[in-house]
């Protein structure tokens, strides 16, 4: 290393306010420092990229534009060599430089623009062709290249890791790839060769139809599924891909069972299909396919399909089977056959359907009882299910259905509701049910029901937060089948005689040896009026909840058991939340993924630990939302981790994984799900039951991660980001006062001339940046006691390294992974920093 650098990396440490000054008084010596710099970031480029290399760029590439600009009068460059230059440009800086190096060198844009076409032409699996698809996203430059150039080979390979690159979570970019793949799909894509060839001078480019279409379908659900008029093209395909599932779950049920009824069948498909003449050709394609002659024949009248208006093969089909003597109709199934389900005791006149202040005032009076006895009250909602994987579906609660002994109440929630005072209707009813000290609650996964409540009428919300009424089941069924299994008296004995049934009537089979008949599950919610089945059904959902409850308190000949469980909230439905939504629109058959999510046992894809030791820089997580506390304690170690937020659902992780080349972590049944949509090795499940730094250590003994000293808080545990700018202490005690309205003739005299180096105090941002910085950690204690801090550049946050930095370095978990050089223990430096004292606080 150079004396330059040499010098310059002690002083970071030492006193970083002289680096800036020293590098200007060395490049203003320099008879070439244009190549002075060039060797100096050509050193620190091809060597292990570290924190300390970053930030000796940082001051390097900083000290040489002052010096530029101070003293540099020449109005044009001198000589140096280009190849360096391009070297630096397309391999080795680091991306976060860029604009820097750019404005140093005065590189033009038409010379970058060049350089990197050059590069797009490399393999796009090659790291050539990475960088220069992160240089374009960096510069902003995506739309200076036609859609041949780099656009349609990443949709027609199907690389959409690389797209979400591209598209760098801009609307604008967004927006053009999907008017791009809308164009595509011109009539449904049979014009998808000539609009390459003619359009796109795309000749003979191998590719899958099928593929591009599936990328077509990804993209329309995460980023334009709302706005189905500017895309119509993908939309349809979206409506296609639903009715090929929905055809597949009426004929290609497990076992032959049939998961939903006829009715709620053909009020789905009608929805899908109606007045649409390529969805309905497309409908009766896939029942001829099915050789279903009678469906054929049904949906053509439905769709007022003459005979010559469908297309020759199926013409063919329908006149074989017409002409055919064999009956091609399936046998009717006998009474033997047919399942014993539970059903409720009330007649239907006892089922009271509420649309009308009359009938909400009847059932206001019904649960007033509540104020002189207690009683249990049956909850559950229904909403119309929605048949894609998307973060802008808007699912509408549409049914609140309330069962007592003797009446069951169904509130139309999507039409009544919405036309109340939230005041004198919502916000009464919500009071009534989850705030009554003399009401139990009866609910089955309540999460779920709760989300969506909030979700469409989020003056509930202050009422459910308490959930101090609530008895949820799944809870109970839960520590029952662990604890206490023989209370059942239908429980299965052994693996062979277990039932198929799942959650709600699961336990009902349990009880009463019964199941609920769900076929009505994935019913029309929104249709009015509602069939007799879809009443029946929710009547059903919800009175069965008080049936159950009674045969648990009677076995106990108490409720003190039960009523142990009043405001317990259940734990981990969050993952049935997001397996719900998530179920919705796999093609493949999810439930046989039966294990256990409790289960310590780890599949066989996952098991192998990788012999090669990397370090944290050379590897990527991407974090369930379940696993939030280990998502933290990696990014301490210096991993590169994504968190998912409460909102995203659990499928996101395979975006993450995909575009940004990141390990899933994941467990129970996201877990499952997410390892059927990734390739071997990548995607793991930590260990249950053990602190997130334990977790933490599993996950880095599993993948041979060796961590450094100076790998410890190297990444902003808060926001993920890397990058930090180390700032003198006389600054952030500036900006401490400034913050806390401490006059600063008080507390800092020496610094009323003093004129902050690296901090806008006025703006509280750091100088040229607008992040605002955050230092309400810091206390009047222990603000003083830093020479210099870290601020992370992408969310302000301050650190500092105190205790917890010692205290994380010796952590007896990380100590087989982590090399931990002697550290001094300063008892009486108890503080901590702000990022460490938020990890402390969480994890």
């Amino acid at each position: 290393m150079s004396t330059l650098l040499a010098t310059l990396s002690e002083k970071i440490l030492s006193n970083p306010s002289e680096t800036t000054q020293l590098g200007i008084e060395h490049f203003n010596q320099s008879s070439k420092p244009f190549d002075d710099l060039l060797e100096y970031l050509t050193q620190l480029a091809d060597t292990d990229s570290s924190s300390k290399n970053f930030n000796l760029i940082a001051y390097l590439l900083r000290s040489f534009s002052q010096w530029k600009n101070q003293f540099y009068k020449s109005s044009s460059l001198p000589q140096f060599d280009n190849t360096v230059v391009n070297n630096l440009l397309l391999q080795t800086l680091p991306l976060t430089f860029l604009k820097d190096f750019l404005q140093i060198f005065e590189i033009s844009k038409e010379h970058l623009l060049s350089l990197i076409r050059t590069s797009l032409k490399s393999p796009s699996h090659s790291s050539i062709y990475k960088r220069a698809l992160n240089m374009i996203v960096t510069l902003d430059y995506q739309l200076e290249f036609q859609p041949n150039e780099i656009l349609l080979p990443l949709i027609l390979t199907s690389k959409d890791h690389y797209i979400d690159i591209y598209l760098n979570k801009t609307r604008q970019y967004e927006v053009y790839l999907l008017k791009l793949l809308n164009h595509l799909h011109e009539q449904n894509g049979k014009q998808l060769s000539e609009i390459l060839a003619n359009e796109y001078q795309m000749k003979d480019v191998p590719f899958s139809k099928k593929n591009v279409s599936k990328l077509a379908v990804r993209y329309w659900n995460l980023l334009g599924n709302d706005e189905d008029e500017n895309y119509p093209n993908l939309k349809i395909l979206q409506q296609k891909r639903t009715l090929s599932f929905l055809l597949n779950t009426r004929y290609n049920g497990l076992n032959g069972e049939k998961t939903m009824s006829d009715e709620c069948w053909n009020e789905l498909v009608g929805e899908i299909v109606q007045d649409n003449a390529d969805l309905s050709e497309y409908l009766i394609e896939m029942l001829a396919d099915k050789d279903d002659i009678a469906a054929v024949k049904y949906w053509m009248a439905q769709l007022d399909r003459p005979y010559n208006s469908l297309p020759t093969w199926v013409q063919q089909y329908i006149h074989l089977k017409q002409n055919n003597e064999v009956k091609s109709t399936k046998p009717v199934e006998t009474v033997s056959n047919k399942i014993d389900y539970y059903q409720i005791p009330l007649a239907d006149e006892q089922i009271i359907f509420v649309d009308s202040i009359p009938t909400f005032e009847r059932l206001m009076t019904r649960l007033s009882q509540a104020d002189n006895e207690e009683f249990c009250i049956g909850f559950d909602c229904e909403w119309k299910p929605v048949f894609n994987n998307t973060l802008t579906s808007r699912q509408r609660i549409s049914i609140m259905q309330l069962a007592s002994s003797n009446e069951i109440y169904l509130l139309d929630l999507l039409h009544f509701f919405r036309t109340c005072d939230p005041e004198t209707v919502q916000q009464q009813l919500a009071n009534r049910l989850f705030d009554n000290d003399h009401i139990t609650l009866l609910s089955y996964g309540f999460k779920t029901d709760a989300a969506m409540l909030i979700a469409s009428f989020p003056s509930f919300e202050r009422a459910l937060s308490s959930g101090k009424t609530l008895v949820d089941l799944s809870v109970v069924q839960a520590e029952l089948l662990s604890m206490q299994r023989d209370i059942f008296p239908y429980v299965a004995v052994d693996n062979k005689s277990a039932s198929k049934d799942k959650g709600l009537s699961e336990l009902v089979r349990l009880c009463f040896g019964k199941p609920l008949n769900k076929s009505e599950q994935c019913s029309n919610w929104e249709r009015r009026p509602l069939r007799r089945a879809q009443t029946l059904y929710a009547a059903t959902d919800a009175y069965c909840l008080l049936d159950v409850y009674n045969f648990i308190a009677n076995h106990f000949r108490s409720s003190d058991y039960l009523q142990s469980f009043r405001g317990k909230k259940p734990k981990n439905l969050a993952s049935a939340v997001a397996r719900q939504i998530d179920e919705n629109f796999h093609e493949t058959d999810l439930g046989n993924n039966n294990n256990n999510s409790s289960s310590p046992q780890l599949s066989n894809d996952t098991i192998q630990t990788s012999h090669e030791t990397i370090r944290p820089s050379q590897i990527k997580f991407v974090v369930d939302n379940m696993l939030y506390g280990l998502g933290r304690e990696l990014r301490v170690a210096g991993c590169d981790t994504v968190i998912l937020a409460n909102e995203e659902p659990h499928t996101a992780a395979i975006r993450y994984a995909r575009s940004e080349n990141r390990i899933i972590l994941s467990r129970g049944a996201p877990y499952n799900l997410l390892r059927s949509h990734t390739v071997e090795g990548r995607c793991w499940q930590p260990p249950l039951n053990v602190s997130a730094k334990e977790q933490c250590a599993a996950v880095l003994r599993h993948f041979n991660v060796k961590v450094l000293l100076e790998d410890i808080f190297s990444r902003c545990s808060t926001c993920n980001g890397g990058n930090y700018a180390i700032v003198n202490a006389r600054d952030i005690r500036l900006l401490w006062c400034k913050v806390h309205n401490h006059p600063i003739e008080e507390l800092e005299p020496e610094l009323i001339n003093y004129q902050s180096e690296q901090i806008d105090i006025d703006r509280m941002t750091l100088k040229n940046e607008n992040v605002p910085l955050v230092v309400n950690g810091l206390t009047l204690r222990n603000y003083r006691s830093y020479e210099e801090f870290y601020i992370c550049r992408q969310c302000g946050k301050v650190y500092w390294q105190g205790t917890h930095w010692r205290r994380r370095a010796g952590f007896p978990q990380l100590q087989s992974n982590v090399e931990v050089k002697q550290i001094e223990k300063d008892d009486s430096d108890s503080d901590d920093g702000i990022v460490f004292y938020d990890a402390e606080s969480t994890l």
